[in-house]
């Protein structure tokens, strides 16, 4: 499963095979061994880190850039440090998918320098193809801060470099565990790197994962495989499990086996933000709490954040219920459990006491008689279930969509403190009577998870009331730009667009870089704000007017200018894009303010304005 990917790797485990021996229990050069034998050594990496981190460049510092900054670090530099630092920075191009090969070889080829062009990697270099590809898709946080990636990566190095070449060949042959934790000793920290340097250098007990939470997540979901004691660390455990699936999933082959394949995904990954903080993920936060809440500006994935986090609850709890083989032997009822046991509610003005709890309904004979809203019918039906399948009974998900559209507090009545995790499953009294003529009694069960989402422009977070915000943990769901790729890629298939997305992407990330900046723009406006950002569903689109003006057309498909021309003059898809579905959005957004002619001009030229070199 951790060397499982998509395309052929031997390239790449054969590179880093040839780092391990070559260069770090070794000390030559990873591109040019026989002309630079030592350029891996000890005292060349003193100089690097010296320069790096003896001479930090933070904020707007040296032109605010990785780029600019590494230039200046890197002046004056011997070819050999400068040939270090471009095999450094190779090595944290390598696993990563997200960055496409021209930018890595031109970063490389900028890093070694203009004055030494015949040690450029080029077309006839044996990393060119390599770079083509990788194995990890590290997230926003790995590519946005490669200061703090590549700069780990030279300290580990150098501590490794301290050791005798014997210390290090044992290390770096045998001893994954022991690797591990030398790697995380170091005085600086850069948990994406380390636990992809793990990977490169010992892919059979290392996973290709670069994130904290997707390995706590999946340790989560399949804990009772874990065989290992509380003493083990979180890849021993990892390793546990991924031997365990071997065991109990034996005709599986390594594709089917990979948490990131279409069986073993959907059942410990929701969607979470890309950008790497310190919040808690959703999948833990609601499990303690039992309610949390996404909120944000319309377009930024709230609801399909709710409705793939009740899924992973549902499967997660399949699997540790009924057992790997119990749900893999019968998928089908896996999907009918997530289709039936997520509950979908759209909030609006009249909604109220009445539906969701209990509310009056007139009977046959004129008079009137309680009748159950949707959480007491949805609760009884859970009792049901447990009645019925006892411990193999599933959680249930409440999503409640734009929970600010009505009063919460009134709508809850009763169960407002019911929700609270320590009253759950505590019976009370509904000021009601059932058909008996008794006080109908309610429950809040603990396996009934609610998910909320909000955008804030209809009300802002503040503004509800103090007791209803501390039932919930609230999660921020701004503009994620790493949104903007899932949905082109999705609707570049689904659209059939007559242009290859490779050959595209060079402009989607420029017109990416474009959003970025509209939406940097709308939040520093005092007429909008943050809650005004342009969500990445805004621009869903995109990809149908680029059909539209391919479609039937051949020549000129591979010129790459699809979204501009030569001379930095937008094109029509996003002539159409802005027409068609931004400008309408931030006319409404304006329609109150002074500046309601003005500042739509300013945002489209922010946006359509090709970028700068």
């Amino acid at each position: 499963m951790a060397v499982h990917h998509e395309s052929d790797r031997a390239g790449l485990d054969a590179l880093c095979t040839r780092w391990r021996e070559g260069s770090l229990i070794g000390d030559a050069s990873l591109l040019y061994p026989e002309q630079y034998p030592d350029v891996w050594a000890h005292g060349r990496l003193v100089e690097l880190n010296n320069r790096f981190w003896g001479n930090l460049l933070e904020g707007a510092e040296g032109g605010g850039r990785f780029a600019s900054k590494w230039q200046l670090q890197l002046e004056g530099a011997g070819v050999e440090v400068r040939l270090l630092a471009a095999e450094c920075l190779l090595m944290y191009y390598l696993p990563t998918v997200a960055v496409g090969r021209d930018r890595k070889v031109e970063m490389i080829n900028a890093t070694i320098g203009s004055d030494h062009p015949d040690l450029h990697v080029n077309s006839g270099s044996p990393v060119y193809e390599v770079l083509s590809g990788g194995v990890a898709n590290a997230g926003q946080y790995y590519n946005s801060r490669q200061d703090l990636h590549v700069g780990y990566l030279m300290e580990l190095v150098l501590r490794i470099k301290e050791k005798s070449p014997a210390e290090r060949a044992a290390l770096l042959h045998d001893d994954p565990w022991g690797f591990v934790r030398f790697a995380e000793e170091g005085e600086r920290q850069s948990d994406a790197m380390r636990h992809l340097v793990c990977h490169l250098l010992y892919p059979e007990y290392f996973e290709r994962i670069a994130s904290n939470d997707h390995k706590a997540l999946i340790l989560r979901a399949f804990a009772e495989l874990d065989s290992t004691g509380p003493e083990a660390g979180q890849d021993e455990k990892l390793y546990s499990i991924r031997q365990a699936l071997k065991q109990r999933l034996p005709d599986w082959g390594e594709d089917r086996r990979d948490y990131y394949g279409a069986d073993l995904e959907p059942i410990w990954r929701p969607v979470s933000r890309s950008v790497d903080d310190d919040a808690d993920d959703p999948a833990f936060a609601v499990a303690f709490k039992k309610q949390i809440v996404f909120y944000g500006p319309p377009g930024t994935g709230k609801t399909y954040r709710a409705m793939r986090l009740a899924e992973t609850l549902i499967r997660t709890a399949a699997v540790q219920r009924w057992g790997v083989g119990g749900y893999f032997n019968d998928l089908e009822r896996a999907d009918r459990a997530v289709a039936a046991n997520v509950t979908r509610l759209q909030m609006h003005p009249s909604y109220g006491y009445a539906e969701f709890m209990v509310g009056l309904r007139l009977d046959a004979d004129g008079g009137t008689t309680h009748q159950l809203g949707a959480l007491p019918r949805l609760v009884n039906r859970m009792r049901v279930e447990r009645a019925e399948l006892g411990e193999r009974a599933l959680p249930h998900v409440l999503i409640l969509d734009e929970i600010n559209r009505t009063d919460l507090s009134t709508m809850f009545g009763e169960a407002f403190s019911a929700m609270e995790r320590d009253k759950r499953d505590t019976e009370l009294e509904l000021f009601a009577d059932g058909d008996d003529g008794e006080p109908i009694r309610f429950s809040m069960p603990s396996d009934l998870y609610i998910i909320g989402t909000m955008n804030e422009i209809d009300q802002s977070v503040e503004a509800l009331d103090f007791a209803l915000r501390r039932r919930f943990f609230w999660f921020a769901t701004p503009y994620d730009e790493a949104d903007l790729y899932s949905i082109w890629a999705a609707q570049w298939r689904e659209q059939d667009v007559p242009v290859d997305w490779d050959a595209a992407r060079p402009q989607l990330d420029e017109f990416a870089a474009c959003v970025t900046g509209l939406n940097a723009r709308i939040r520093e406006l005092p007429e909008l704000g943050p809650e005004y950002e342009l969500g990445a569903a805004v621009f869903a689109d995109l990809p149908y007017f680029v059909g539209r003006a391919w479609r039937n057309k051949s020549h000129g498909r591979g010129s790459g200018k699809y979204l501009w021309d030569g001379n930095g003059k937008p094109l029509v898809p996003l002539n159409s894009l802005w027409s068609l579905s931004i400008r309408p959005v931030l006319e409404q957004y304006l329609a109150g303010s002074d500046r309601r002619a003005e500042e739509p001009e300013e945002l489209k030229h922010l946006l359509l304005s090709r970028p700068a070199g």
